[in-house]
C-alpha cells in the first residue's frame, strides 16, 4: 500500500508534464505583420529583401509579398520586433480582432466580364463577354478547391453600382477593383475572335438500281436489264475562327501574379474554352504551377 501511495504522485505529474506539453504544441506561436493601416497578418515570414516581405498563411504553400512601404513592423514567433516605418496619420495600430461586419476577403477570387474583341458584325460582344466570364467562373469553381468563387452575378451587381461594366473596366487598376469586390484576387480576361470567312463542304454519290427481271427471262438467260441511275449530293458551309485568349490574375495589393496570352486550336466559336481551361491550370492555384 506505501508503495503505491508513492507511485500516484509520480503518475499525477507525468500526466500534468504531457498535458502542458500537448498545450504548448497546439499554441504554436507565429509571425505577425502590422500594416500601417492597422491591418495584422498571421502566419510565417519566409524572407525579407530590399523592397519586400514574404509572408505565407499558415496553412498554405504560396509565398505572398507585401511592400516595405506598406508595413510597421512584424512581431516574430521568437518574441523579437522589427520595425519598418511609421503609422499612418491618423491609422491606429489594432491589437483586437476585425469587427464582426468587417468584409472578409482572404481566399476570395472574383473573375471579371471578359474583353471581347471580333470582326464578326453578328456578335453580341455584351453576351461573348458574359459567357466567356461565366465559363472561367465554373472552370475555377471547379479546379480551385481552396478558394471561395465569387458568384458572377454579384461580381457584376457590385461593378454596376460604380458604373463599370466589360468595357470600361480598365478604368479601375486591379487592386481597386479588388477592394470594391471584397476578395483577394481578380481574374482579368480577354477573347479575341477573328472570322476567317465561310467554308463550304460538299459530298455527292451515285447508285444504280437494276430493273427487276420477270420470272419468263431468268428462266431464258442472265442477262441484264436496264436499270435507273441516282445521284445526290449535300453541302455544309460553315464559319472559321481564328482565336487567341489572354489570362492575367491579381491579388488585392496590385500584384500580378499570372499572366499569359495563347493562341487556341480550333476554328469553332467556342475555342477559346481550351485556352482558358490551359491557363486556369498553370497560376499558381492550378494542378500544373509552373509546368509549361
Amino acid at each position: 500500500m506505501k508503495e503505491l501511495m508513492k507511485i500516484i504522485p509520480l503518475l499525477l505529474a507525468l500526466v500534468i508534464s504531457a498535458s502542458i506539453s500537448l498545450e504548448a504544441v497546439a499554441q504554436e506561436k507565429v509571425d505577425v505583420v502590422i500594416l500601417k493601416n492597422g491591418e495584422q497578418k498571421e502566419g510565417k515570414v519566409t524572407g525579407i529583401t530590399e523592397d519586400v516581405i514574404k509572408f505565407r498563411y499558415t496553412g498554405e504553400e504560396f509565398d505572398y509579398e507585401l511592400p516595405k512601404s506598406d508595413v510597421l513592423k512584424v512581431q516574430f514567433a521568437s518574441g523579437r520586433e522589427e520595425t519598418f516605418g511609421n503609422a499612418d496619420t491618423g491609422a491606429l495600430v489594432s491589437t483586437t480582432p476585425a469587427p464582426t461586419g468587417a468584409v472578409d476577403f482572404h481566399n476570395k477570387i472574383a473573375v471579371l466580364p471578359f474583353q471581347f474583341i471580333s470582326n464578326d458584325p453578328g456578335m453580341d460582344k455584351q453576351s461573348m463577354s458574359g459567357l466567356a466570364q461565366n465559363t472561367t467562373a465554373n472552370s475555377i469553381r471547379e479546379m480551385y478547391g481552396n478558394l471561395t468563387l465569387q458568384d458572377p452575378m454579384t461580381t457584376n451587381a457590385l461593378l454596376a453600382k460604380q458604373n463599370i461594366d466589360y468595357s470600361n473596366i480598365v478604368t479601375m487598376t486591379p487592386a481597386e477593383v479588388a477592394n470594391l469586390l471584397g476578395v483577394e484576387y481578380v481574374v482579368y480576361g480577354t477573347v479575341n475572335l477573328t472570322n476567317k470567312g465561310a467554308m463550304t463542304i460538299g459530298s455527292s454519290g451515285t447508285n444504280y438500281k437494276e430493273r427487276n427481271k420477270t420470272d419468263y427471262q431468268r428462266s431464258k438467260s442472265d442477262q441484264r436489264t436496264k436499270g435507273s441511275e441516282f445521284t445526290t449530293s449535300s453541302s455544309t458551309t460553315q464559319i472559321e475562327y481564328d482565336t487567341s485568349v489572354d489570362f492575367r490574375l491579381f491579388n488585392n495589393k496590385g500584384t500580378n501574379l499570372y499572366s499569359d496570352s495563347r493562341h487556341v486550336f480550333g476554328s469553332s466559336v467556342d475555342s477559346y474554352t481550351s485556352g482558358i481551361d490551359y491557363m486556369i491550370k498553370r497560376t499558381p492555384f492550378g494542378s500544373k504551377y509552373g509546368k509549361k
